[in-house]
């Protein structure tokens, strides 16, 4: 009698991407707590007229291919990829007299147009060119000044001179859709942590629901995914879509 073998699956691991069609590195996304994929069906029967009832035939093809993932890494390409942001990388050098408006009110915050890297000279002045002095004037803060009691900034404006820290700008739902090519590098933990690898050939992300920027819990970037059929597999016995390659 044969010995039932196990073959149970917990899936662990690390998923990479590129963008579909070029030769990019395949990089990270970082920790990832989830990814699954979803199947949506056309099923059209043609009942037995000719009596006992039921079908005769039956057809049923896939739609909508879909993809769910949870990333923790909250980095500016994730965002990205899941607000159809566009990346501006910040400059780290030093800038001089950058204007801004004040009112002088205690308490006023007064962002830089960077965030100011705080282990480096920061400089205010008046509208006028008075220098003015860190807390007794403002209270500097990692994204500008803050306005202090008895403070001589007014409501002429104050010009900063400062360093910006390195950084990036993520514009939200200022770009286009990107498709990318997706590789998860996994292990099947219920099996000593047997090697296995999902290739998704072409796909989408698709419009975070939430971003939940103040909160108790770890943020988790939590996007859709449209995977697509990649157009350059011509062979009839390769996927379109995906692949699933585990270890015998």
């Amino acid at each position: 009698m044969l010995k039932p073998i196990d073959r149970s699956f917990i899936g662990e691991g690390q998923v990479f991407a590129r963008l579909f069609g070029s030769q990019d590195a395949l990089l990270p996304l970082g920790n990832c707590d989830a990814f699954s994929i979803s199947y949506a069906t056309d099923r059209k029967a043609l009942p037995d007229y000719m009596g006992g009832g039921g079908n005769r035939n039956v057809r049923t093809r896939p739609t909508d291919v879909t993809g769910s993932i949870g990333m923790y890494d909250i980095t500016a390409d994730n965002v990205s990829r899941v607000s159809r942001g566009t990346i501006k990388v910040t400059p780290t050098t030093a800038l001089t007299d950058e204007a801004h408006t004040s009112t002088g009110e205690a308490g006023e915050l007064i962002p830089f147009k960077y965030l100011p890297d705080v282990s480096k000279t920061v400089t205010v002045e008046t509208a006028a060119g008075t220098e003015l002095v860190a807390g007794t004037d403002y209270l500097l803060t990692p994204h500008g000044i803050q306005v202090l009691t008895d403070s001589d900034i007014d409501a002429t404006g104050v010009k900063v001179s400062y360093t910006p820290r390195k950084s990036s700008a993520v514009h939200m739902l200022n770009g286009s859709e990107r498709e990318y090519e997706l590789y998860i590098a996994g292990l099947n933990d219920a099996q000593s942590g047997e090697p296995y690898a999902l290739r998704i050939r072409r796909a989408k992300f698709g419009m975070l629901q939430e971003l939940a920027v103040l909160g108790q819990d770890y943020l988790k970037l939590t996007g859709p995914i449209e995977l697509l059929s990649d157009p350059t597999v011509v062979a009839d016995d390769i996927s379109k879509f995906c692949q699933m390659d585990l270890a015998a």
